[in-house]
């Protein structure tokens, strides 16, 4: 939904940050392990002196070596952090914001997620954002402009027992920098090793295609990261190779206390905001895990040079590397006589199969309901009254995952309590089926009226619209829509085994 790394890789543990690196031309030694060990340790003396820049150095400096290690690639050059308070964020971040995204581009961000249902009429999408970000940044690296961030908390009396055993966090967690700054040093050889920058540019117009990359750099770097956490307790290979189903029970746990974990923002913001954060993570792990199996650091390597194309191949690995499916790819002519006069296109993007499972959260079987996607795109509009129009083509691979999508989503236009049989072009409520003491319900939810015709293996649904022959016209723009097979675009790198 309007989906971007926003041109930075963020290093979301426990559940982003930006100032100048330093780079050297010449590339860094890799230190032997015990020897990047003793220079954590100085760096351990120096974070309980106080001096919380030269600590970092250090232990960048440590892990450089650890790093190549694990992922078995070697840095072109060096890069060292700055540290930030969470206040210098907050600040950062909506800047940020301001800079990575114009005002049409949020306005659509927000009518998608309204016109949908996935959000509250109410709800100010780029505040909450940024709040989102702010809270929830351990670190990030800018592919954009090469620079890396640690956060540490704002200055004030270092937080006692009970406090920290309550949640409060000390100004200077080291082992909480190591983690996060083995993360954001992976960030930083992906760059060095694949253009992230040229990469995601390639991507940036398909939210779905996005996230899929996204799962592929941070489960990367997640990896690495537990990797660090294995050769703590001695044994570095024990989660780089762990089980991947295994991994998947134990990435489902962890993101069942997330909400409880989390910041304020985290707990009280929409489902999409809060799945489509943690995704790349821990989903992402997994997916990564999968490459390691065929063949260690190696196959994730390659896996740059031909990155998964959908959330579906991130969620269903095997769709990626045993018998690769790619997913179908609309361009629906949206031209000004299509349109009635003073309506506004404000643009459109694909949702994917994950997306499409938040979006049915709460209707039984969800996930299942939203397997079989083989593609979509939307299209959203605006009337000269403000009234929000969705125009949606999603596609599957047989009758009956068609069949089972379009049930699936009509019984998620219902209001609670009350049932009906099918939707041709009635009243729907925009909200969505919510958890008990969901923060995210609706108060009030304004009525929508919803068109949804099935074809063979393609559903179609026009929201917003009341006017029966309107509502045929576009969907014979719908069912006129050109279809492509959706491949990665290329990029101008060669990745050298």
């Amino acid at each position: 939904m309007m989906y971007r790394i926003a041109r930075f890789l963020s290093g979301c543990w426990p559940l982003l940050l930006l100032l100048s690196t330093t780079c050297f031309a010449q590339p860094p030694d890799r230190l032997a392990i015990p020897a990047a060990e003793r220079i954590i340790r100085d760096g351990d003396r120096l974070a309980d002196a106080g001096d919380f820049l030269k600590a970092v150095e250090s232990y960048t400096t440590a892990y450089l070596s650890i790093v190549s290690e694990i992922r078995g690639d070697d840095f072109v050059h060096v890069v060292q952090p700055t540290l930030m308070t969470r206040s210098e964020l907050g600040v950062e971040m909506l800047r940020e914001m301001e800079q990575e995204y114009t005002e049409e581009e949020l306005r659509l961000m927000e009518a998608c997620y309204k016109i949908f249902g996935l959000i509250p009429p109410d709800l100010n999408v780029k505040e909450t954002y940024t709040k989102l970000l702010t809270e929830e940044v351990g670190g990030f690296y800018d592919p954009k402009t090469e620079r890396m961030v640690l956060v540490r908390e704002d200055d004030g009396p270092e937080p006692g027992f009970f406090s920290k055993l309550l949640g409060a966090r000390s100004r200077f967690d080291k082992e909480e920098q190591k983690i996060t700054l083995a993360h954001e040093l992976t960030h930083a050889l992906q760059d060095q090793l694949y253009g992230l920058k040229d990469l995601q540019e390639l991507v940036e117009k398909d939210d779905d295609m996005m996230l899929a990359f996204s799962a592929l750099v941070e489960g990367d770097a997640t990896l690495v990261m537990f990797g660090e956490m294995g050769r703590q307790e001695g044994d570095m290979r024990a989660m780089t190779e762990m089980d991947p189903e295994t991994a998947k029970m134990m990435m489902s746990l962890m993101k069942t206390f997330m909400p409880v974990a989390g910041g304020k923002t985290f707990r009280t913001a929409p489902r999409i905001f809060r799945e489509t954060l943690v995704f790349p993570y821990l989903q992402g792990m997994v997916f990564n895990l999968h490459l390691t199996r065929a063949d260690g650091f190696r196959q994730v390597h390659r896996a740059y040079s031909s990155p998964p194309v959908s959330t579906e191949q991130i969620l269903h690995p095997e769709k990626y590397l045993e018998n690769p499916e790619y997913p179908q790819e609309f361009k629906i002519q949206i031209l000004a006589d299509s349109l009635p006069t003073d309506w506004n296109h404000l643009g459109g993007n694909c949702l994917g199969e994950l997306q499409i499972d938040i979006l049915l959260r709460g209707v039984p079987k969800s996930s299942q309901a939203a397997e079989g996607w083989n593609g979509d795109r939307y299209e959203v509009c605006e009337t000269n009254e403000g009234q929000l129009v969705l125009l949606w083509v999603t596609t599957w691979d047989s009758i009956q995952d068609a069949e089972e999508f379009e049930q699936a989503y009509l019984r998620s236009l219902r209001p609670k309590n009350r049932r009906t049989r099918s939707v041709t072009l009635e009243e729907t409520s925009v909200s969505q089926e919510s958890e008990p003491n969901d923060p995210n319900a609706e108060r009030t939810a304004p009525t929508v009226p919803t068109r949804v015709e099935r074809m063979n293996k393609d559903v179609y649904v026009i929201r917003g619209v009341d006017d029966e022959k309107l509502v045929d016209q576009f969907l014979t723009l719908l069912q006129s829509a050109e279809r492509f097979e959706k491949r990665f675009p290329k990029s101008v790198r060669t990745l050298a085994e």
